[in-house]
């Protein structure tokens, strides 16, 4: 090749690279503009329409029935401690933050209707939802802009599995609302924000026992990150003391008033158990996860726990998270070389591994919900948001906008379809108030009558249903008898009649005893059983019948 061919190569060589990067800085210029209008006042415009959008969606798919489940024993622990004025000395929670917070707000207005009370519960975990996207959008700052940040609020926000679990009054969106502000709060390099984000863990752990799994975590990136600061390294004994001060008066109430204290009690519970299951190899007879009496089922529980997580982490992704973040984490593993692990990276890593833990335990032991599975949602979203920020076109932003649109839209077919039948979970209601009116025992495999804790509540109201022996939960208004291998339903009460039988229940349902469907569907059969009441006569769809068995004819049989 002749010098000139060179010099013009050169040349050529030189133009294409000055042209490439003057591309670039217009590009990189572009951006800035197009996230410069997003001011202060677009992205509070922007998450306020957001959050408003948000809170009615959920207020119209609120429950109009009665608490059930898990926030039954919330409530009457918030409303004993409401209105007594003091903590509850008959009931005692493992973690007493979240009914500790609403008894305060139940003290904010009247208590003579436990229902309206049920439903400040519902109301207050659905706040604490939505106001969750201001933590959530600076988590976001910290790896994108602004207009992505929005994106990951969205996404969070809107997610099916999400506003279900906001409207039932439980932990978790608490629990998510502390977890995500100590992590964005975390982030920031100024020590006092350090210092709030670890009180937030402090309340973390008040509302639930994982918070010091996320304590521990937190504290082993800030002594690693700080490891040449020394200045801000010493300030770790100070964190220490705020994070346990957090816990303390709590802590000498519980002592005061229970002779224990339940975060304590957890903790030595957990590691006596491990200790006694996981090293010695001990099993509980009768735990059909831990062991039997061959011996302790390792096998079984790890299988159960990795299966269940794999499970529910798909359950978790579906519907609108799934494609972004399979998305998201392919182009993480394509761009690997050019990705950098720094603290906040491995932060938000850690934590999710490390929130396996309580969940991988729960799964072993046989339960079964997505909900264990929700402080995996900061990296779920920041892996989704890194999809946005890569696919979406920063000369149009109105891309957001229509993306968004289609979550929304997305998220309430979603929520049609799994959608609970509100006409059915009345008629649930109504069906247990006359069954709880008639009897307080009744045989398995019969109505549906989960609100039968709610309808204690609201019938003995002001005076609240005593606890059972384990103090966390309270007596029920109507407990079960437990159908096992009977073959007739004179067997069955016979077998039971001197624990005070007296009502058989039936709904017809396929997968009730065959004995039951019979009393169902030809009751005229059974002269020993007198009905004393059909959903039907009164307009009720769901359709079941109560019996009150004869003893005297029964006899003559």
């Amino acid at each position: 090749m002749s010098n000139y061919s060179v010099f013009k190569f050169r040349e050529f060589l030189n133009h294409t690279f000055m042209h490439q990067k003057s591309q670039l800085f217009i590009m990189k210029q572009e951006t800035i503009v197009n996230e410069s209008r997003f001011t202060k006042k677009t992205v509070v415009l922007f998450l306020l329409t957001i959050g408003v959008t948000a809170f009615t969606i959920r207020f119209f798919l609120i429950p109009s029935t009665p608490l059930s489940g898990d926030s039954t024993n919330y409530f009457v622990y918030a409303a004993h401690t409401a209105l007594h004025g003091r903590f509850s000395d008959i009931y005692y929670l493992t973690n007493n933050g979240w009914p500790l917070l609403l008894s305060l707000i139940f003290g904010l207005t009247s208590l003579d209707n436990p229902t309206f009370l049920m439903s400040i519960q519902k109301i207050s975990s659905m706040f604490f939802s939505v106001i969750t996207i201001i933590p959530l959008y600076f988590l976001c700052r910290n790896f994108f802009g602004k207009s992505s940040s929005i994106f990951g609020t969205a996404l969070f926000v809107f997610e099916p599995h999400i506003i279900t679990n906001s409207t039932l009054g439980i932990t978790e969106p608490l629990f998510l609302f502390l977890g995500i502000s100590s992590l964005a709060l975390f982030f920031n390099n100024n020590i006092k924000f350090t210092y709030i984000s670890f009180a937030m863990v402090g309340l973390f752990t008040l509302i639930r026992f994982e918070g010091l799994l996320f304590f521990l975590v937190l504290s082993i990136i800030f002594l690693i990150k700080n490891r040449q600061r020394p200045k801000n390294l010493i300030q770790y004994p100070l964190i220490l003391l705020l994070f346990v001060l957090i816990l303390l008066p709590i802590a000498i109430l519980n002592i005061e008033t229970h002779d224990r204290d339940s975060f304590l009690d957890e903790l030595f519970a957990v590691s006596g158990y491990s200790y006694t299951h996981f090293v010695q190899g001990e099993p509980e007879i009768g735990d059909p996860i831990y062991g039997d009496s061959n011996g302790f089922n390792m096998q079984k529980f790890l299988t159960l726990a990795s299966t269940s997580i794999i499970k529910f982490t798909g359950l978790l992704l579906i519907p609108i998270s799934i494609i972004f973040a399979i998305v998201g984490f392919a182009l993480i593993i394509k761009n690997r070389k050019n990705i950098k692990l720094d603290h906040k990276k491995i932060t938000i890593i850690a934590i999710s591994v490390v929130m396996l833990l309580p969940a991988a335990y729960t799964y072993g032991r046989g339960s079964e919900d997505v909900r264990f599975l929700f402080m995996l949602y900061p990296i779920i979203i920041l892996i989704s948001t890194f999809t946005i920020e890569k696919l979406k076109n920063e000369r149009k932003n109105m891309i957001l906008i229509i993306i968004i649109a289609i979550m929304v839209s997305g998220s309430i077919i979603y929520l049609e379809t799994k959608n609970v039948d509100l006409e059915y979970e009345n008629d649930v209601f109504t069906i247990t108030k006359v069954l709880a009116s008639k009897t307080n025992l009744i045989n398995g495999d019969s109505a549906d009558i989960r609100y039968r804790t709610s309808v204690g509540i609201i019938q003995s109201w002001p005076d609240l249903p005593p606890p059972t022996v384990g103090e966390s939960h309270i007596k029920r208004s109507i407990n079960i008898i437990p159908m096992t291998d009977e073959k007739t339903i004179i067997e069955f009460i016979e077998k039971h009649k001197q624990k005070g039988l007296s009502h058989i229940a039936v709904d017809g349902n396929e997968e009730q005893p065959e004995f039951l469907k019979e009393i169902f569907y030809n009751e005229r059969d059974y002269p020993y059983l007198n009905k004393v009441y059909d959903s039907n006569e009164f307009g009720i769809k769901y359709h079941v019948k109560f019996f009150e068995i004869d003893f005297g004819r029964l006899n003559e049989i």
